[in-house]
């Protein structure tokens, strides 16, 4: 009976690549993807005998590396063992014993059997068969002190055993993250007769509790068929929007580039014409330029001075002349003073076009003293004036 129900879960799961589909239930954009795996185990060992079973408990350890073929089946090479126990009845006494097996398990993943293939489930059972082999050493047998090990153990071996093994188990891995799981199994190894020495005329049963880490290796998962059509289809519908849009954008730039033709000339035309006028205007920049002095000084200020290089600069550009005159104030001053202080005003202002480079033959100089008063306020004609000649 048993033997029957392990078959049909086997032909079930066989054919489950086929029977299922392998795009996962809780994200559509992802199917199932071939990958290999590791495991790392350790627990607690239980060798069936004659006493408590908590009597011979032993440690044991696993480690597997396995191939996920599609969601329900795989493939599991695992190395495994360290120990056994047994015992003796009369009198009682335990004996220990060393071990490790190799083992090429089918692996049947229940939940995607059963539930559909999910990359995001947490909690996924498992079951599995398989088979190897097991070499024994250090046989503690070999020591029991109350009863002559050749007359109790009538399959008594001295330095190795090598039997083959088969299994079957059962587990679950409780997903950590995408790639990292906790595993949890149980399982039970059918060994020779020979394994615990004693002969009780049927196989010797081994079984573990482990618990460990599982950790896939590369993807687990890759974008699904229906993903990838439906990625096609929404291209292949940008693209032909594109041309679409290309089209009118084209269309459009053709209408906006007469446009901005006309609206180019007319600029053209404006801003040449603006130019003319600027130019024009910068050639009439100057017709006069005043520079004013303080009470009794004859001394250009550094803010009169500043006025006066952009008046030579205008000079140069334009080849022009000028004639320059002094002034004094004549609320201020005797008239043969002021006379002599216009005098001085005008030839610094002359010096200092000559010295920033207007040629001397481009100036003429005069000076009133007060006998001119070109300002109403006072003040105002403590002055220099140049004209530009026209």
């Amino acid at each position: 009976m048993k033997l029957k129900s392990l078959t049909l879960i086997l032909a079930v799961a066989l054919g489950a690549q086929v029977a299922f589909a392998q795009q996962s239930k809780s994200d559509p954009s992802v199917e199932f993807n071939p990958h290999w795996y590791g495991q790392i185990q350790g627990g607690a060992a239980y060798t069936v005998g004659e006493t408590t079973w908590t009597k011979l408990i032993s440690p044991a350890g696993a480690l597997s590396l396995g191939y996920q073929f599609n969601p329900t089946l795989g493939l599991r090479f695992g190395v495994g063992g360290y120990q056994g126990k047994g015992n003796v009845v009369a009198p009682f006494e335990l004996y220990k014993f060393n071990f490790l097996q190799g083992n090429l398990d089918l692996t049947i993943d229940l939940a995607n059997l059963f539930g559909g293939y999910d990359n995001a489930r947490i909690f996924k059972p498992y079951l599995f068969v398989g088979g190897g082999a097991a070499y024994g050493f250090n046989n503690g047998a070999n020591q029991v002190s109350q009863t002559d090990p050749k007359e109790y153990f009538a399959l008594l071996w001295e330095k190795n055993l090598i039997t083959p093994l088969g299994r079957a188990g059962l587990g679950a891995d409780i997903r950590l993250t995408e790639k990292l799981s906790l595993d949890l199994e149980v399982n039970t190894n059918i060994l020779s007769d020979r394994f615990n020495s004693k002969k009780v005329g049927h196989p010797d049963y081994h079984a573990n509790a482990l618990l460990g880490l599982k950790y896939i290796f590369g993807k687990a998962t890759r974008p699904s068929a229906k993903y990838l059509a439906d990625l096609a289809a929404a291209e292949a519908a940008a693209a032909a929007l594109a041309a679409q849009k290309e089209a009118e954008r084209l269309a459009a730039e053709k209408a906006a580039a007469e446009k901005a033709a006309a609206e180019k000339a007319a600029a053209e035309k404006a801003a040449a014409e603006a130019a003319a006028a600027a130019a024009e205007a910068e050639a009439n920049k100057y017709a006069t330029l005043n520079t004013f002095f303080e009470l009794d000084s004859d001394v250009i200020s550094d803010e009169e001075a500043a006025k006066l290089v952009d008046f030579i600069e205008w000079l140069n550009k334009y080849d022009r002349t000028v004639s320059i005159c002094g002034y004094a104030d004549v609320q201020t001053g005797r008239p043969k003073y002021n006379m002599g202080l216009s005098k001085r005003r005008v030839e610094n202002v002359q010096k200092f076009l000559v010295e920033h480079g207007v040629d001397a033959s481009r100036i003429t100089s005069d000076y009133k003293g007060d006998t001119v008063q070109p300002f109403a306020e006072n003040d105002l004609n403590r002055v220099v004036i140049s004209t530009v000649n026209q």
